[in-house]
């Protein structure tokens, strides 16, 4: 592999070398003993790592990582390996799909077996109301790239992913049964993804309702591409943060609505990670 060899780019040594940026980044974190959860949060909860955090490491002191802000944290919680990233890329940044989806690569190389992301995103069910938690059930890629284009990586997964079933079921059980037990309503649903950074228009909204979607947004699918890829669990969360429904208004949900989700999210993931926690280590 030529050292120049640019890691955007889709030839055999451009992929040898993201490869290696990969690798790299990977080996600079803390080791993380199995079960492992990834969380990369685009939702902005309240970390789960607080006291029980062991090591924080800001985005720039890591190898190749194509973010100067955020900080990936690594911990334990219920027995589980956490690594929690505080801050996702996006395509509308002008980030390319391969560096959108360098966290979720560096996280699966280290050994993490399953990953939870957040997201915010827009509803287009009329059921759903601003400040809800929607458990991601499927999705519509509309965002025009795929971080899988290019050569593939044998070792990282198939040229051809099944993606039928993208969403872990038993990680959606789970989650189904951890907001049971702590009583927060959990809407179950269809994300389309669409580039941005625009709001879409009112014909865009009507269309993926008709499409079947619940909500829309911009972020996550190209990181849940790669993490199947991969051969990771995935267990995706969107935050309502508005309705695009007509008649509904363009009025944005307040702080305390926000504030109060939020922190409805942290508790759900903290269950989640827990239970997993559990799960894995039962006999």
């Amino acid at each position: 592999m030529s050292p120049s060899a640019d890691p955007s780019a889709f030839t055999a040594g451009g992929t040898a070398a993201y490869r290696q940026q990969i690798d790299e980044a990977a080996a600079a974190l803390p080791e993380v003993s199995s079960p492992a959860v990834g969380i990369l949060h685009d939702a902005s909860p309240p970390p789960l790592l607080g006291d029980t955090a062991a090591h924080t490491i800001p985005y720039a002191d890591i190898p190749h990582v194509p973010a100067s802000e955020g900080t990936l944290t690594v911990g334990t919680l219920g027995g589980t390996s956490v690594v929690e990233l505080s801050s996702a890329l996006h395509l509308y940044d002008g980030h390319t799909p391969r560096e959108v989806t360098f966290p979720v690569r560096m996280l699966a190389t280290a050994g993490v077996e399953a990953l939870v992301l957040t997201g915010p995103a827009g509803s287009v069910n009329p059921q759903f109301g601003r400040g809800d938690l929607m458990l991601l059930t499927d999705h519509i890629n509309f965002q025009g790239h795929n971080p899988l284009v290019g050569p593939n990586v044998e070792e990282w997964g198939p040229r051809f992913p099944d993606m039928t079933e993208p969403y872990d079921a038993a990680l959606q059980r789970m989650a189904g049964d951890v907001a049971r037990e702590e009583g927060l309503s959990l809407q179950k649903g269809i994300y389309l993804a669409l580039l941005g950074p625009n709001e879409e228009t009112t014909a865009e909204h009507r269309m993926a309702r008709r499409l079947g979607a619940d909500a829309v947004g911009t972020s996550m699918t190209p990181e849940v591409i790669a993490a199947r890829h991969m051969d990771l669990q995935v267990l995706a969360l969107s935050l309502i943060t508005d309705r695009h429904l007509s008649g509904d208004g363009a009025t944005p949900p307040t702080d305390d609505t926000l504030h109060t989700a939020r922190s409805r999210l942290r508790r759900l993931l903290m269950g989640i990670v827990t239970q997993q926690g559990t799960a894995d280590t039962a006999p």
